[in-house]
């Protein structure tokens, strides 16, 4: 629920509150700004002290110029999810700079909405990435992106100027693992590829690779920085030149940080 309150600070801008149902963008003019290729992001946040009941999502924006003031609504399943609360996070992206408060609305009045505004008030804009807001909710079941939606997505910028956010990413929602860990291949045996899983509960340098019974490495899977998250690598019996290797024991082998385990498969042809 949203009405618009138009204040003049040099030029107009844009400011949400909770008295109209759920249509943000009714009546207001897009004007096109500075803003069209920003990015709204919703990540899970893995919180150690929260219930297993509790989901937490933090919402962060990419690739601002001088922007004044935003609004989205964000929606969900109403009977999986029960919303709880909204805050700005400390240190966000509107508050960087002069470090002064934001004027900050949130509404849930609509089921299986939340609609979110915020805008700056000491006449001044802000360019970058950083985060906004933290959206909290209860759930009994496992959360899965599909199951949010964000719409009606638009930004201020410092000059009046309005846009209409068109790119949102949804990452997992899933619960990152709480421990480091390698599965074992599946299928195994197997012919002609396999998948191998692995968790990581915090981000970091990640090596995956492929030995022979001797000790000799094969084929190197993964070799980057990896955040947290549950991952899977796929190896298709080739060695590092894309030869195809002979049926046998092979030995895959994880180093993520002091974590390190191996285990064995069987290529079969």
């Amino acid at each position: 629920m949203w009405t618009r309150v138009f204040a003049s600070i040099c030029t107009a801008f844009v400011l949400w509150g909770p008295a109209l149902a759920g249509d943000m963008i009714r009546g207001l003019t897009i004007t096109g700004g500075r803003n069209a290729n920003a990015t709204l992001k919703l990540e899970r946040v893995n919180d150690p002290g929260a219930d297993s009941g509790v989901l937490k999502i933090h919402v962060s924006v990419a690739q601002t110029d001088d922007l004044k003031g935003y609004g989205f609504s964000f929606q969900y399943d109403p009977v999986k999810y029960e919303f709880v609360n909204a805050t700005e996070l400390e240190g966000n992206l509107l508050k960087s700079g002069s470090g002064q408060e934001t004027l900050f609305l949130s509404s849930n009045l609509t089921p299986g909405q939340v609609d979110i505004g915020a805008v700056k008030i000491d006449g001044q804009g802000v360019s970058g990435d950083g985060k906004l807001v933290e959206l909290v909710f209860r759930t009994s079941g496992t959360p899965v992106s599909s199951d949010f939606q964000v719409s009606e997505s638009v930004l201020v910028g410092v000059d009046g100027a309005v846009d209409m956010l068109h790119h949102a990413e949804i990452g997992n929602l899933k619960p990152l693992p709480d421990r480091f860990s390698l599965e074992q291949n599946m299928p195994n045996p197997f012919n002609p590829s396999t998948a191998i899983g692995y968790q990581l509960p915090e981000a970091g340098m990640v090596r995956l690779a492929i030995y022979n019974l001797i000790g000799q490495e094969v084929r190197v899977l993964v070799n980057e920085r990896r955040n947290a998250g549950t991952f899977t690598a796929t190896w298709d019996g080739t060695d590092a030149l894309g030869r195809r290797v002979a049926s046998g024991v092979y030995l895959y082998r994880i180093q993520a940080g002091s974590f390190s385990a191996t285990r064995r498969m069987l290529l079969l042809k």
